[in-house]
Formats: C-alpha cells, structure tokens, sequence
C-alpha cells in the first residue's frame, strides 16, 4: 500500500513539473527516420525542400539534437528554424507560453520562410489570452462492465488535474455514470445544465456514436472514441480522441517503408480488429509503394507450430532431415520463403508470445517484425516477454516513461490512464489545435493534432523492444 502510495506521489510530481515547466521529457518525437544517416548527411537533408517539409523533419527531430545543431550553424535562416523547433517543443503543453513567444519570434524574424505556418497575430494573442473552462463534466462508466475502464481514465483525470491545480485555479469538476443511463443526449444536456462549460465522455464507441448524432453542442466536447466517417465532419463543438490503432498502422508501415522495406507478410487474428487493422495498414501500406506477399490469420484454435511452417513454406519432414544430416545453417535457412523482407504482427501479447519464436525457429529470425502495441501489455514480465524482444512497435510516452521507472502500479500502467491525462490536458488547450495546426501537443499519449474532421490523431515513438521492455 505505502508503495502504491510512494508511486502515485513520484508520477503526480512529474506530471506537475511537465505542466509547469512546459518540458518535453513525457515525450519527444522519436528520430527514427534520422538516426540511421550521418551527422553531416543528417545536417544536409535536414533543409531539403519546402517549408512544410523542413517544418515536419524539425517536429521529428529530439530537442538535445536541436540545440546541438542551434550551437553549430551559422546561418541565420537556419537558425530561426531551430528556435522555432524549440519554442514549439519547450512550451508545447503550456498555450499561452507558446503564443507568447511565437510573437516575440515573429517579430524578430518577420520574413523568414517558417512565418506561413503561424496565424495571424490577432489570433496568437487570442490564445495567448485564452481562458480555462470553469467547469469540467466527465461522462464516464463507473460501473459495469465497463468500469475498470471509466476509472482508469478518471485516475489519469485527477492526477494532471490535481498537479495542475495551483495554475489553473478554481476549476470545478463533475462525474457522470455513462452506465446509469442509456441516453447520452440526456446525460450531456444534464452536465451542461449543471454548469459544464466542458466535457470529456463518452468513452464507449456506441455511446460516442449516440452523442454525436444528438443534435448541436454549445459547450466544447472531447468524446474519447472514434465514431466511423464516411463523408463530412463531426458537429461543432464535437471532438473525438482516443487510441485509435489506425494510427499505430499507418506509422508501423511509415517507418518499415523508410527503412527501405517493401514486400510484406501480415499476420493477424481472425475478429474484427484483425480484419479492421489488416484493411486499414493495407490501404497505407500499398499507397507508399508497398506490396503484401501474404495475409495469415489465426485464431484460438490455430496450431502455430503447423500453421507457421506453413506460411513460411517450411516443409517439416525436408526440415527434420537437414536437421538430422547436420545440414550448415545457411542450406536451413534457405528452407524458408524468400519472396519478403517484412513481416507485421497484429496481435495481443499471448499470441504473440507463441508466434515470435515460431518465426525465429523456422529461419525468420532475420526479418524485421514491426507490430501494434497491443503485444506489449506495458508491465514489466520479464519471464513472458523475452520473446517479444528485437520486435519494433510504435507506443505512447508513457509506456516507456513507466518502464523506466519500473513501476508495477496498476492503475497509472493501463494506456487508458495516460488517455485521462491527456483528456485533462486538451481540455485546457484543445483551442490551440485549431489555431496552431502545426504545433502538435506533445502528451502522454503521443503528438497530438487535429484533423478537419474533428479527429484528434496521435504521432508516436517508434522503438525496438530490449531486455522485455519498450
């Protein structure tokens, strides 16, 4: 219990001197793509192109190597660019800091290329001057089947809340059982009747779904699901966050691709998320010029041992033999497929545990395996996980903030704990995503920016799985 206690303590106290210092140590965008070339290459490519593009290669680029590169140019245009990085990622939880000195920037760069990115003055100084909701509703289950999950988010909630308590003033806060009722119209007209001036919920798809068809909203609302769009945009006043796994996809199939990666196997389960993933990473996948060699599925029932011999065309009587014949490692390994050069892997972590060491034994240790981080529960299970190691997933900060600190805790270790914090921490800037669309806040859930359609997307940290850890 004291332990429990001693965890929560450390975590608040990171989280308030995240929010307060406008830091970017919960999170900074991984140089996945940058860490391979050289420094001079690097220094080279990095000012290839138009201004967006330097822009997206600068948001992709850690703060230390900003600065480093700050103290080494002398090009004044150059220059600008990284200070302009670094007011982006220093101040990026923290609005009206970040307006504040995207001003002064302006003002002493007024024609330099990067000024296309920011509004007008008129609007930096409305964000700038910008003003915290009073009254925060949360719709969310606190009982049910899905209340594990409410109070997951509620937890991650209070602890951004209560650390950033002494900035943000008298904010009042209201809870609402989603299980209590079955209209969630009525629940939201009820929170907005009782003061709420902002409000977080539903958390279930379907109760999403409800809301958003309910009519107009006059009080910002940040649903934390994803309704499905086929054409057009959410209502005004109608946000949608959570951890979409479309977003995981589209970044695994990025990052294989820019490795130089083409020609991929897909293995995933036999349900609907398998078949949502597959459609979703196939349609990314294949538009960046990818090709898809073979989609496996499984299941409960799947023998694996059979199943991935097969899929790797493995012949198990011909493999026995070599075996037996003492067969040199490279006429073994030429057993197997050689048509691809990547596989992704669509699973939870026990599958996953019986999958990864049936694609190393039947000699396709040597392929990169990129997967969602559904894999990886985010809790330290060393006697589970080793074989998970070498795989590379795309993860929110806060798993890899929590498996430094080795925290066994069971609340703040649930990504949906990190999804509350970061509820808390849109609430008081969700604005600013509108006004400053290339400014992305960077949470404990990712990079956050916001699409046309009202969709909050998330930019991760890709990163290779050591010592059973991301």
């Amino acid at each position: 219990m004291q332990r429990s206690i001693f965890i929560k303590i450390i975590l608040g106290l990171i989280i308030a001197v995240g929010l307060a210092s406008c830091s970017t140590t919960t999170f900074s965008p991984a140089s996945t793509s940058s860490s391979a070339l050289s420094p001079e290459s690097y220094h080279t490519t990095l000012w290839e192109g138009n201004a967006d593009t330097i822009w997206n290669k600068l948001q992709a680029t850690p703060p230390s190597r900003l600065a480093a590169l700050q103290r080494e140019t002398s090009d004044p245009t150059q220059n600008a660019w990284l200070q302009l990085a670094l007011i982006s990622k220093r101040n990026s939880v923290n609005t009206q800091q970040l307006a504040h000195q995207l001003i002064i920037w302006r003002n002493s760069n007024p024609s330099h290329p990067a000024n296309q990115l920011l509004p007008n003055d008129e609007i930096l100084n409305q964000l700038q001057n910008a003003a915290a909701p009073q009254q925060i509703a949360l719709l969310l289950p606190q009982s049910g089947p899905f209340g594990t999950s409410g109070r997951a988010v509620r937890e991650g909630f209070l602890n951004a809340y209560y650390a950033n308590l002494s900035k943000a003033g008298q904010q009042r806060v209201k809870f609402y059982d989603t299980a209590s009722t079955p209209s969630m119209a009525a629940l939201h007209q009820q929170a907005v009747a009782e003061g709420a001036d902002f409000v977080i919920g539903p958390l279930i798809k379907d109760q999403v779904q409800q809301l958003s068809k309910s009519g107009s909203f006059t009080s910002p609302t940040l649903a934390l699901n994803y309704t499905t769009l086929y054409w057009g945009s959410l209502p005004t006043n109608f946000y949608e966050f959570g951890l979409l796994p479309e977003d995981e996809v589209a970044q695994i199939a990025d990052r294989a691709h820019e490795t130089g990666r083409s020609r991929a196997i897909i293995i995933a389960p036999q349900n609907v998320w398998g078949k949502r993933l597959v459609s979703a990473f196939s349609t990314r996948w294949q538009s960046i010029g990818g090709s898809i060699q073979e989609t496996w599925y499984y299941s409960a029932n799947t023998d694996f041992n059979q199943e991935i011999a097969r899929l790797l065309k493995v012949n198990l009587s011909q493999d026995k033999q070599l075996m037996k014949e003492g067969g040199n490692k490279e006429s073994l390994q030429n057993q197997r497929r050689q048509d691809f050069d990547v596989i992704f892997l669509f699973a939870q972590p026990q599958p996953a545990r019986a999958i990864l060491p049936l694609l190393r034994y039947y000699y396709a240790g040597d392929v990169p395996v990129y997967a969602t981080s559904s894999i990886y529960s985010g809790k330290l299970n060393p006697a589970k996980d080793a074989d998970l190691n070498g795989v590379i997933i795309c993860d929110i900060p806060w798993t890899k903030q929590l498996a430094r600190m080795r925290s066994d805790d069971e609340v703040s270790s649930d990504r949906l704990y990190a999804v509350g914090q970061d509820a808390y921490l849109l609430s008081q800037t969700l604005q600013r995503l509108t006004y400053l669309p290339n400014f992305p806040i960077y949470g404990r859930t990712g990079a956050l920016t916001l699409s046309s359609t009202h969709q909050i997307h998330r930019r991760l940290p890709c990163t290779v799985i050591r010592n059973e850890r991301a």
